[in-house]
């Protein structure tokens, strides 16, 4: 993966300003905590120097200037206390002992070059402190180098300690840009694959459910959606020509029937009405599925309000009980009042559908029970028959638009009823779930996300 790439991705360009804040945040704190050393290490410098030249004071008090000059000159004779320097003058302002031979100009403490004030005896920057015992002058003084081979190590350590994790910080940028574009050159090259007709691809989704594998699945969701909308419009074009083809021959015969009876001047009017029959049949099927077709396209739901699905079951009962009184069948409502978000006039249409389909199919003497109620699943509207139900191979295909399972070809209709409540069910975020209750069907939609009581 060329490096350029990686640099101009967002996951790098993320971890370089997060290390420039780093560094800058790490720079004033740094800067701050050296300040803070330096300071420490002067003061207790200053307090050392301070704390012998007492101890000198004391030493001029009880033994006087032969016994404070004795302990100077012991002092300044140590040759591994190349540290330190002394320096006893007198009321002249003459050295009297000690490496310093020129009397500072101030008294009290203070940080001084002491080449010059030693003769060139010791070199570099010295904390003196300077103090008057009567008629002499004692200056102690400690080297500061210490304080600044400590700030350059402190610095250096930090600075270097600083270098490392902004190096640490870029390398995992630069890491997580690969692992970021490695991830996105997938993707791109699934919806190639998916842009050239291959609806079966999906992209990959790993086990760490990241942001990526979160996007991935969401889309592979999408993707199998889109793969089931385009096998349905290929399923439902195909079945469209099919099922129209014998409306339409039947409509032809019947028009070519009433021509040849008008040209013999016989009576044509029963003709023309089969005519008009079979183009009925044809709108119909026009009419579902352009209500398929709208109800799979939209996503408004400005139209949903809460909907009872009792007085749902009652209305699509009245409207077919007297289709059932014809074959015997016994239509019952069961469970209690359920209200749910939906739209109403589809969720009608859907039960009517649900009901309409048992009657079909269920046969003559059939007991049809709706069913409403809750569970921890959510609201649901079921329809139970003991009829001799569908073949378990057609269960997943009779949701398709035309699909009709083998033993119900003769049956009326066109295989658009479930498909319609199916289409409905998805636009609620409902599920309709078919199975076989040997003897029976059932046929439930459930609303996991509209249970309000």
């Amino acid at each position: 993966m060329p490096l350029a790439s990686l640099i101009r991705s967002e996951p790098f360009k993320a971890a370089l300003r997060v290390a420039c804040v780093f560094l800058v945040l790490y720079g004033a704190a740094s800067w701050a905590l050296v300040r803070s050393v330096e300071t420490t290490l002067r003061e207790d410098l200053a307090t050392l120097t301070r704390i012998e030249s007492e101890l000198l004071t004391s030493i001029y008090q009880k033994q006087g200037r032969a016994g404070l000059t004795a302990a100077i000159a012991a002092l300044s004779g140590q040759g591994q206390l190349t540290d330190r320097a002394y320096g006893l003058f007198d009321g002249r302002n003459l050295s009297l002992t000690g490496p310093l031979s020129v009397r500072p100009d101030f008294i009290g403490i203070d940080t001084r070059e002491v080449s010059v004030l030693s003769g060139g005896r010791i070199a570099g920057r010295y904390v003196l402190w300077v103090d008057k015992l009567d008629a002499l002058t004692l200056v102690v003084g400690r080297d500061s180098g210490m304080v600044e081979k400590a700030k350059a190590r402190l610095t250096l350590g930090l600075g270097a300690f600083g270098g490392v994790l902004a190096l640490v910080t870029i390398g995992l940028g630069l890491w997580a840009a690969y692992r970021s574009q490695r991830r996105l050159d997938e993707m791109e090259t699934t919806l190639r694959r998916i842009s050239r007709g291959d609806l079966a691809a999906r992209l990959r989704v790993g086990a760490r459910q990241d942001q990526f594998d979160r996007v991935a699945s969401r889309m592979n969701e999408n993707l199998a959606r889109l793969e089931r909308l385009v096998a349905s419009v290929k399923s439902t074009a195909s079945a469209i020509a099919h099922d129209l083809k014998t409306p339409l021959s039947h409509a032809q015969i019947a028009m070519q029937q009433a021509a040849d009876a008008v040209e013999k001047g016989e009576d044509a009017l029963d003709r023309i009405d089969d005519a008009l029959a079979e183009t009925d049949k044809l709108n119909s099927i026009f009419e579902t599925v352009l209500r398929l077709s709208r109800i799979q396209a939209t996503k408004d739901r400005s139209q949903f309000a809460p909907v009872a699905l009792q007085e749902i079951a009652e209305k699509a009962v009245e409207f077919l009980h007297p289709a059932a009184e014809e074959q015997d069948q016994v239509l019952t409502i069961t469970g209690g009042e359920v209200t749910i978000n939906a739209d109403h006039a589809m969720i009608q249409q859907a039960a009517v559908n649900l009901v309409q389909n048992a009657c079909v199919h269920a046969g003559p003497g059939a007991q049809i029970e709706i069913g409403i109620g809750a569970d921890s699943a959510g609201a649901f509207f079921r329809v139970r028959d003991d009829g001799p139900g569908i073949p378990p191979q057609s269960l997943d295909t009779v949701r398709a638009p035309f699909a009709r399972a083998a033993a119900d070809r003769s049956a009326p209709g066109h295989g658009l009823g479930l498909a319609l409540v199916e289409a409905i069910a998805e636009l609620h975020d409902a599920k309709l779930l078919l199975v076989n209750t040997t003897p029976g069907f059932e046929a439930t939609l459930v609303f996991p996300n509209f249970k309000n009581s």
